[in-house]
């Protein structure tokens, strides 16, 4: 019948079963496993890697996964050179240390027949960054003796689907789905239908706690929002009126210019058709009477220069009568 490892038999597994493990982490029935320097982060899907001396951050709600620094070697052709006629399989569980730090771990297995480097996978449910030193024990693993009526017929690694064999470093998921499944095919829930508020409340602390503040903020931002709403039905109201008195003042200045612009025209076109007319008056009335003057001159004993100078003294005579009621 299978059987738990005591610390005494587990000692014996390190350097061969349990490479790089550490005796000093041994408990009564397992022994600690340590962090090791490969690191992926769900949440951005970057792979980093440790080294002595540095420190790893989780933050909130941050999923991470993590290799050993120990590697397992649980095949059947390792162990029986320990146990005879036997193999080994194992169990993996947090410490309570990490619990108590809001560390959420799933507990998984190892096969009989697996091996290579652990990848462990762990979040942080605490509402602080949990830091994690390169080589901390965060977790660890309890041996079962498998005898052996006990060994499976195909030990891990013997099948085609065993595809974290000889794991180095953290190895991804294999699983894989179709890139382009239609949406009818999918089913899922409403989320629309959700009240996340509720959902906080229901989900345990700390996340009722946060539910309740966000109920609470809540309460205060719809009465915010609905002086800000009042803030703003004001503005605009008043906006459109100082828009609307600003465009009636702009139609009124602009009719205003527009009656003084059409008055100074019909004045000046008044002014000039006057004094067009009094200029065309006197050239017009000047014309005759110079003829009939030259004419009767023609009739005396004058000679012709004096008959010149009277035409001349005529005309300058005619525009200084011009000049003078253009000026006017």
């Amino acid at each position: 019948m299978a059987r738990i490892l005591a610390d005494k038999e587990i000692r014996t597994l390190i350097g061969s079963v349990l490479m790089d493990a550490d005796d000093e982490l041994l408990n009564p029935n397992g022994i600690e496993l340590r962090l090791g320097k490969h690191v992926l982060f769900h949440s951005t899907g970057e792979e980093k890697k440790l080294k002595d001396g540095d420190f790893l951050q989780v933050s909130p709600g941050e999923n991470v996964v993590i290799s050993s620094i120990e590697s397992i070697d649980f095949s059947k052709e390792t162990v029986e050179k320990i146990f005879p006629h036997s193999m080994l399989m194992g169990i993996i569980t947090p410490t309570t240390t990490m619990m108590r730090e809001g560390i959420s771990q799933a507990a998984t297995k190892i096969d009989a027949g697996f091996r290579g480097t652990l990848n462990w996978g762990l979040r942080n449910s605490s509402m602080k960054d949990v830091i994690l030193k390169y080589g901390e024990p965060i977790f660890k693993i309890t041996i079962f003796l498998l005898e052996e009526n006990e060994m499976p017929e195909m030990p891990y690694g013997e099948r085609a689907k065993d595809e974290y064999q000889d794991t180095q470093g953290v190895k991804r998921s294999t699983r894989h789905i179709p890139a382009d499944i239609p949406k009818s095919r999918i089913v899922s829930s409403t989320l629309s239908r959700l009240d996340p508020k509720k959902q906080l409340k229901e989900a345990g602390y700390p996340f009722d706690h946060i539910g309740t503040e966000l109920i609470a903020l809540d309460g205060k931002f719809e009465v915010v929002s609905k002086d800000v709403r009042m803030i703003k039905d004001e503005f605009q109201k008043r906006s459109s009126d100082l828009t609307n008195k600003i465009e009636e003042e702009t139609r009124s200045l602009s009719s205003k210019i527009e009656d003084t612009r059409t008055s100074v025209l019909e004045k000046v076109e008044s002014l000039f058709d006057k004094k067009f007319l009094k200029i065309a008056g006197v050239i017009i009335g000047a014309i005759p009477i110079m003829y009939g003057v030259i004419t009767c001159l023609q009739g005396t004993t004058l000679g012709g220069p004096t008959i010149a100078f009277i035409s001349m003294s005529a005309g300058v005579l005619i525009l200084v009568i011009t000049v003078v009621l253009s000026r006017r």
